[in-house]
């Protein structure tokens, strides 16, 4: 059974492209572009993986974090942080994020931190 990813960033070209590859490796993937609407995907269904941007319109990544632990079951699924943003792992680890790439990152690093965070290995929180 494939692995449900979501990604929440405000660039649409992010989400878009992000989406396309993450598909040509097997995974099914939902995009929205702010915190809000990914929270109505969480009340929706399962989500194995979250995606996500910092800045965002209407709620922005820390919100979207606090929000998120309101929703049965979604408190627990792991958020990989893609941003521009540096030197932010330690508020990142403080929120139990999973995984931290600063952009611009390449899809093969996004890819390989992934894999790594479904396998269980965490690089924070």
């Amino acid at each position: 059974m494939s692995k449900t990813i979501l990604v929440v960033d405000d660039e649409e070209v992010v989400v878009d492209i992000t989406k396309k590859k993450l598909m040509q490796d097997g995974f099914s993937v939902i995009g929205v572009n702010d915190g809000e609407a990914a929270i109505e995907v969480l009340k929706q269904g399962l989500v194995d993986l979250i995606i996500l941007d910092v800045e965002m319109p209407k709620m922005n990544g820390y919100t979207f974090i606090a929000e998120r632990k309101k929703i049965a079951g979604a408190e627990n699924i792991p958020i990989i942080v893609l941003t521009a943003y540096d030197s932010m792992e330690p508020i990142f680890k403080r929120h139990g994020i999973k995984g931290y790439l600063q952009k611009p990152a390449t899809f093969q690093e996004l890819r390989d931190k992934i894999n790594a965070v479904l396998a269980g290995q965490y690089d924070l929180g």
